[in-house]
């Protein structure tokens, strides 16, 4: 995601005053949480990755899974990195002068919308696929193939990273002579961005869940662990993640007080990485067997989870019906 006015520099603290001191402290323990929401998803989005690589055959749908981890780990990276360069005491020099310090800051922050967008697209790309195999099943069994979802990762990536350079570019040109046209070259590639993927992912997942509530009640059968995974995700996604979309790109035109943008800013840093965490948490609760007792390899838990045939009482149904649910 490209950068914003309220985000192109590092949260400051407001002015002394009575609560100038529970607001470091809120800020402080936002930020705690964070780091460790950050960890234990670069940890969750790692593992993900790993099994994926080796323990579970590719599938058009698996390529999607992997690439959308490998978009939240980075995303953590950055957000964990640049969560640990504002504890720094030179990160934000008063002497207006750029410190190695606020290079590695802006690289870390250009990288993190990056990553964002990356995310966004993809998990778009997986809601309006799923949809459109729901719609038309015959046309997506025939056309979509293993390259063609590789190609298609492949291609967000780059449209991802040529809008954010874009803004780079646009954004040191403008500001050399006025910094308020840096701020609407961003704030333009942010209403770009969440203005077409995130519509598109909602309406395709709320078609995709009202054809298949229709197919399961036709068919008698519960839906398949794939669909329960995709809007789980878009659901956490929309909740969690659109926070920051909002502070980027909105917070700016409100002209809201310095403290509310902190404290908004902590907030959604917060949120973000929990979007970001979920993921693997999702995969690994939606592809567990409840009430059998073992333990089964993650990798077969994982495979569960991504599994686009439905379930009957425990057993898979004839692939047949995948078509007519669509999951």
């Amino acid at each position: 995601m490209s950068q914003t006015p309220n985000d192109s520099q590092a949260p400051t603290w407001a002015p002394s005053g009575p609560s100038t001191g529970a607001l470091e402290v809120a800020y402080f323990v936002l930020s705690g949480l964070a780091m460790f929401t950050c960890t234990c998803g670069i940890l969750g989005n790692g593992l993900v990755m790993w099994l994926l690589s080796f323990r579970v055959k590719r599938t058009p749908c698996t390529t999607y899974v992997l690439h959308l981890a490998a978009a939240d780990l980075l995303f953590l990276l950055c957000m964990a990195a640049l969560l640990s360069l504002e504890t720094h005491p030179e990160t934000h020099p008063e002497t207006g002068t750029q410190t190695t310090y606020d290079r590695a800051y802006e690289v870390l922050r250009r990288l993190k919308y990056f990553a964002y967008t990356v995310g966004l697209s993809l998990l778009t790309a997986i809601s309006t696929l799923r949809c459109v195999s729901v719609l038309f099943p015959i046309w997506y069994k025939r056309h979509h193939t293993q390259r063609l979802s590789s190609w298609l990762c492949a291609g967000l990536w780059a449209l991802s990273l040529l809008m954010n350079v874009l803004a780079a570019f646009f954004c040191s040109k403008f500001r050399q002579m006025n910094r308020h046209q840096c701020y609407v070259v961003d704030l333009t590639f942010s209403a770009l961005i969440m203005g077409i993927f995130t519509p598109v992912m909602t309406v395709s997942s709320v078609t995709l869940s009202v054809q298949v509530r229709r197919a399961s009640q036709r068919w008698g059968r519960r839906p398949t662990r794939l669909y329960v995974v995709i809007l789980a995700s878009v659901l956490v996604f929309l909740v969690c993640a659109l926070p920051l979309g909002i502070y980027w790109f909105l917070l700016y035109w409100l002209h809201l007080q310095e403290q509310v943008v902190l404290l908004y800013s902590g907030l959604s840093r917060l949120s973000s990485t929990v979007s970001s965490g979920a993921n693997p948490v999702i995969y690994f609760l939606v592809g567990s067997r409840r009430g059998r007792g073992g333990r089964e390899p993650l990798g077969a838990v994982l495979r569960r989870a991504l599994r686009d045939t439905p379930e009957l009482e425990g057993r898979e149904t004839p692939s047949v019906y995948t078509n007519e649910v669509g999951v």
